[in-house]
């Protein structure tokens, strides 16, 4: 009779501790959520910025056009400029993707069809993908920056 009621005392703990796993869990996520909520709004603010210097290229782009005596250098600086601004669109895009899929997994993760060692792996991999976005949405701020600087200074010779 001891026995039973031992086993029946450590399954009722390890159903227990189980539970404030689960809750654990879900409360990594929804730091997790947040901080993909912060990365969304990075990531939003990173892509006005980036179409507005894409604007500014084709203006840029054009004007060079007109004036007859254009370096061939300015030129090519502006077609690498383009080239990076649509490589980078094309990142931005996916990065929309990977932020747009963490929020799809609340219903799933918050439900109990997700196994602790499951719901493990999905934080695991949401802190990977959260570090890579904020890594990309880095090199995308530099890279902008260093855009604009080269084509301001492009501004002020073709002004000349």
């Amino acid at each position: 009779m001891k026995k039973l009621i031992v086993l029946a005392v450590f399954a009722a703990i390890l159903f227990v501790s189980c539970d404030d796993t689960r809750k654990t869990l879900h409360d990594n996520y929804l730091e997790f959520v947040m901080h993909t909520d912060s990365l969304e709004v990075v990531h939003e603010a990173m892509t006005v910025s980036h179409e507005q210097l894409k604007a500014d290229t084709r203006t840029l782009s054009d004007k060079l056009k007109e004036v007859e005596e254009t370096d061939s250098i300015a030129m090519a600086d502006l077609q690498k400029h383009q080239m990076l601004l649509k490589q980078q669109a094309e990142t931005l895009n996916k990065l929309k993707s990977t932020i747009e899929s963490h929020s799809e997994l609340k219903a799933y993760f918050m439900s109990d069809s997700i196994t602790v060692t499951q719901m493990e792996q999905q934080l695991t991999d949401m802190e990977a993908n959260n570090e890579e976005i904020a890594a990309r949405l880095n090199q995308i701020k530099t890279e902008l920056k260093t855009i604009e600087a080269e084509q301001e200074a492009l501004k002020q010779t073709s002004d000349k």
